[in-house]
């Protein structure tokens, strides 16, 4: 259930034009491709807008009870806004002063019909730059072997703005992810990641399992080294 911090990782390496994707993609994500998208157009079925705030924090491990510390490009902070036809995601990324990369602001946006990308990033010092492209689809191959993930709709419930949101619990070989679901609101994510078009088959039937959208959630490790929390908003 990490799909927004995929799909947060796949734009910022999109962005960065004199890099070879593929290269970076089968190093990191078990031989993924990044191709051009040639499918058909696909409506996306969320429309409006969303603040997304990601914290992402990691166990040292190197004292006895050091807890988590957060990472120190974390929070990522995401808007979101979506037409049928449209998306656009404005991203800031915290870093260290003087340190490379150091804050980043991003803005990309995806023309689902016409098959345009846009890229406009602006670093720490104010330095922009800009990039159109055609749109890219990301090809991930299905592991046979992967065991189906083991989800649960518990009986608790939470208000949260405004929104009774039902408390999910997914359990994988990647770690336990615990959600606080609002089914009233259409989950994003499916148009999110169609952005992209493709990704991880497994993730795709995940989320398909679960109506609406997380409004809470936090993710962690089954090593127990890395911990996310993610809040949605607005």
């Amino acid at each position: 259930m990490r799909t927004p911090t995929l799909l947060l990782a796949l734009t910022a390496l999109t962005a960065t034009a004199q890099v070879d994707m593929n290269k970076i993609m089968q190093g990191r994500m078990g031989g993924a491709q990044v191709q051009d998208d040639n499918e058909p157009f696909v409506p996306n079925t969320f429309i409006g807008s969303f603040t997304m705030e990601m914290h992402t924090m990691k166990n040292p491990g190197s004292e006895p009870g050091a807890g988590w510390v957060e990472e120190k490009n974390s929070p990522m902070n995401t808007r979101y806004w979506s037409t049928a036809e449209m998306t656009l995601m404005k991203t800031e990324m915290p870093g260290d002063p003087g340190s490379s990369p150091g804050r980043q602001d991003m803005k990309m946006m995806t023309d689902l019909k016409g098959k345009w990308q846009y890229m406009l990033m602006t670093d720490d010092k104010g330095k922009k730059t800009a990039m159109k492209s055609h749109k890219k689809k990301l090809v991930m191959k299905e592991d046979p072997k992967a065991a189906a993930p083991e989800i649960t709709v518990t009986n608790e419930t939470k208000m949260i703005d405004g929104h009774s949101c039902k408390n999910v619990i997914v359990k994988s070989e990647d770690g336990i992810w615990t959600g606080w679901v609002a089914e009233d609101i259409p989950a994003p994510f499916g148009d999110m990641m169609r952005s992209m078009k493709g990704g991880d088959p497994d993730m795709m039937r995940r989320m398909n399992e679960v109506s609406g959208m997380p409004l809470e959630y936090e993710w962690v490790a089954a090593d127990g080294k890395q911990t996310m929390h993610c809040y949605m908003g607005d």
